[in-house]
């Protein structure tokens, strides 16, 4: 179950979320018998003795199929993480995702309005209106990614020219 960290700017405290939201028992297992106290120590950013190696993130992330730490490590460094698709969409999986651009850029408006109903933006709803444009971007990156995989090569007489 992918749960949606993307609030998150601190990797560290990314992972320590995500610790609370599996079963970290499991995970070690999964990981090569690691001692399940010893992992869970490393996801405490609190535990002075223990740290989680890179290794072991990307281990996680990929055992879980969150990407809460990855997404936290990118926006600390000023980026954002966009998943592309994976093959060429359907005329029909298009317009689903222009559906979706058009509802979260309405979103990003909606959280906009709501904080300025006060007439000032707090803390919290700064952190709601970033998640809401962050997640705009990643779908209108998505949607641009799956238009490039539509185009396809013009007819050699257009490439040409008339003749």
């Amino acid at each position: 179950m992918k749960r949606d960290h993307s609030h998150l700017s601190d990797p560290i405290d990314a992972a320590y979320q995500l610790s609370r939201s599996y079963n970290v028992t499991e995970l070690a297992r999964l990981m090569g018998n690691k001692r399940p106290t010893t992992l869970n120590n490393k996801f405490n950013p609190q535990c002075e003795d223990h740290h989680l190696y890179l290794s072991e993130a990307i281990a996680v992330t990929e055992l879980t199929g969150d990407n809460a730490i990855l997404q936290a490590w990118a926006l600390s460094r000023g980026q954002v993480l966009v998943a592309l698709p994976d093959t060429t969409v359907t005329e029909e999986e298009l317009a689903d995702q222009v559906m979706t651009v058009t509802s979260v850029v309405g979103a990003v408006f909606g959280e906009l309005h709501l904080a300025r109903q006060d007439g000032v933006i707090d803390p919290i709803e700064r952190q709601a209106i970033t998640a809401a444009v962050h997640r705009a971007i990643r779908e209108l990156l998505s949607l641009e990614e799956s238009v490039a995989s539509q185009v396809r090569p013009l007819p050699v007489a257009v490439q040409g020219g008339a003749k």
